[in-house]
């Protein structure tokens, strides 16, 4: 899933160079706990999430790489988040937890980071 995400974000040509060379670490982390943090919302037996601090800055991340996640990595998400609830029979509330999650996250990665 994080790879597909990452896969569509690469081809907007604003986006790509954030998803190269030191910054694709943090891209990747932040992108997977995002993701994480909707599926468990989907499912709390899950645990995929790395727990409250996992989308915090760490030090030597790009500071520009969460603006633009931030920025666009919503819409990815949840396209490929309707992939695995489609199928199933997911109860409308989960659904909508889901997307008040990734709302929560995107928001939480467009904050400045405490200096």
């Amino acid at each position: 899933m994080v790879a597909g995400v990452l896969h569509r974000m690469a081809g907007m040509a604003d986006v790509a160079p954030y998803l190269r060379g030191p910054s694709r670490v943090a891209a990747v982390r932040l992108t997977g706990e995002v993701l994480s943090r909707c599926l468990d919302a989907l499912e709390p037996e899950g645990s995929l999430s790395g727990g409250d601090d996992a989308l915090r800055p760490r030090a030597g991340e790009p500071a520009a790489v969460r603006t633009v996640l931030a920025r666009v990595l919503g819409r990815f998400a949840w396209e490929q988040l309707t992939e695995v609830i489609g199928p199933f029979e997911v109860p409308p509330l989960a659904v909508c937890r889901s997307a008040e999650v990734l709302f929560d996250s995107l928001v939480e990665l467009a904050r400045p980071a405490p200096h």
